[in-house]
This record gives structure tokens, C-alpha cells and sequence, in this order.
């Protein structure tokens, strides 16, 4: 494994390049809170769409830019995109989520919105934090729709999620020396919690694909 300087190097050089598509993943997060507010609904099929659009950006982020390739990062993430926007074509438009699964998620995904890392100042933070560009912030938002939707998604999007972020939250907690990235652990063993504590409402329909109405 390349050294932790290297590998922090890397980082913050890809943040900088790809600081220019920030505001538009952001602002997309943003519309789709808001549809759900709206709507009082979790917007699920929205939701996995957006979550395999982060994996699949910070994937491209990792190979994209001369000299800065790591290119784990894409074989990790480029599936886990693939995988999510799966999800976003099999499962049900809509669905409720109680006040403490929510008030969880919301929790986490504000730490993804605002991740504090290879930004400068609060005017960083607030509107240049690098989701979608890294895997710690962009794993998190990824845990945080599994903790908002319980097992309405399925096992074979949420354990590969599980496992990516246990390898990204061990090298940058043990090996780059990130404190944190115990948010984003915290974020894994939380999202397990919820998970299999999801009631059978929410479990995913069984033994057929979801069709959508036209």
C-alpha cells in the first residue's frame, strides 16, 4: 500500500480538481431533500440513484485527473455505483421513515454535506466540501440511505457498501491517521443497526421486480 503522504497527496490534489463539480452534486442533494419534505415521503428509487451517482463520480474523480490515479478506488466505487443504480430500477417510488431513523441519517449525511477534509476555512466547508470527489464523505451518504430506508435495499447493494466502508474507514483511521474517519465507522456499525432493526414494512417487495406506474 503507497505511504500515507502519498496517498493524502493524491487526496487533496484530486479536491482541488474536481472542486468544480461540488456545486452541482451538492445542489442536487438539496433538490432531493426537498422533494422528500415536500412530498413526506423518502423518495427511494431517487435516493438509490443519487447514491449510485456519488459512487460512480468519485470513482471517475479517482482515475480522471494526470498523475493523481488511484486506481482501487475506481474497482471499488465504480461497482458500488453500478450496483446502487440498480437499486434505484427495482424498488417501490416511495416509502415512510420514522423520526429517529431519520433524525440518524440526517445526522450523518450533514457531516457527508459538510466534510471537513482537504477544504479550506468554513467558506470551504460549507460550500466546497468534497462529496462524491472522495470515499469517506461519499460512503457516508451511502450509510446514511441505508440507515433512512432500512431493508428496502438488498443485500447484495448494502453488504459490498458495508464492506468498501470498513477498508476506507480502517486505511484512514490505522494507515493515513484520519480522526475523521471514525465517523465514517461510527456511520458503518450504525447503518448494520438499523438495517437488520428494520420492521417488515419496509423490507423490499419479494419474488418480483417493482413496477412503476405510468
Amino acid at each position: 500500500m503507497p505511504s500515507a503522504d502519498e496517498i493524502l497527496r493524491k487526496l487533496t490534489a484530486t479536491v482541488e480538481q474536481g472542486l468544480a463539480f461540488s456545486p452541482f452534486i451538492r445542489v442536487i442533494l438539496l433538490v432531493l431533500v426537498g422533494w422528500c419534505i415536500a412530498r413526506r415521503r423518502v423518495l427511494t428509487g431517487y435516493l438509490a440513484a443519487y447514491a449510485g451517482l456519488l459512487a460512480t463520480a468519485a470513482s471517475v474523480m479517482a482515475i480522471g485527473f494526470e498523475e493523481q490515479e488511484t486506481p482501487l478506488t475506481f474497482f471499488l466505487l465504480f461497482p458500488l455505483g453500478l450496483l446502487w443504480g440498480r437499486e434505484a430500477l427495482l424498488l417501490p417510488p416511495n416509502m415512510k421513515a420514522g423520526p429517529v431513523r431519520i433524525a440518524i441519517a440526517s445526522l450523518f449525511g450533514l457531516f457527508a454535506f459538510f466534510y471537513p477534509e482537504f477544504v479550506e476555512g468554513v467558506r470551504g466547508v460549507i460550500l466546497s466540501a468534497p462529496l462524491g470527489i472522495v470515499p469517506c464523505p461519499t460512503l457516508v451518504l451511502l450509510l446514511s440511505a441505508v440507515m433512512l430506508t432500512g431493508r428496502a435495499y438488498g443485500f447484495y447493494t448494502v453488504i459490498p457498501t458495508w464492506v468498501v466502508a470498513a477498508f476506507y474507514g480502517v486505511v484512514g483511521v490505522f494507515h493515513l491517521g484520519m480522526k475523521v474517519d471514525w465517523v465514517l465507522l461510527a456511520a458503518l456499525v450504525v447503518s448494520v443497526v438499523l438495517y437488520f432493526s428494520t420492521s417488515s414494512n419496509q423490507k423490499r417487495p419479494r419474488g418480483k421486480r417493482f413496477k412503476r406506474k405510468r
